[in-house]
């Protein structure tokens, strides 16, 4: 009798001791999210100058992340050359199939995945044919987790 009694008393206290460490307030988050919920968004400007480029840099730190480059805004209706690449403190350096023919719009021209944390750029590219007639002011948007 002593037996079955004593095996009742310890499921109680196990069960005692796990619903202490459990809430029912729904505000308490004891998850830590693996992605955040929002992206950090640059919003970069700059100027291309006729038959030029124009370099633009970010960093990204969180590693393996989301990255989309969206050219949003250009002062003259032209198609022009956007690209992506690594940035060495003075170089861009443009990765292999990261440029693309564009024009200004809503949605990411350019997009990766698994992005490692670490410092980056884009460039504005006057592809040249033909060339632009003045200056092209241009904005970009970079979101990034």
């Amino acid at each position: 009798m002593k037996r079955p009694l004593r095996l009742l008393i310890a499921a109680l206290c196990v069960l005692a001791a796990a619903s202490s460490c459990t809430t029912d307030d729904p505000t308490v988050n004891t998850a830590v999210p693996l992605i955040p919920t929002a992206p950090t968004v640059d919003t970069l400007s700059g100027t291309v100058p006729i038959n030029g480029r124009d370099t633009q840099v970010f960093s990204v730190v969180l590693t393996n992340g989301l990255l989309n480059i969206t050219l949003t805004a250009t002062s003259q209706p032209v198609i022009v050359v956007l690209g992506a690449g690594t940035w060495d403190g003075t170089t861009c350096t443009l990765g292999s199939g990261a440029t693309r023919n564009t024009t200004a719009g809503s949605t990411p021209q350019i997009q990766f995945t698994g992005v490692p944390a670490g410092n980056y750029c884009t460039q504005v590219i006057d592809p040249g044919t033909p060339p632009f007639t003045a200056p092209l002011a241009y904005t970009i948007q970079v979101a990034h987790y």
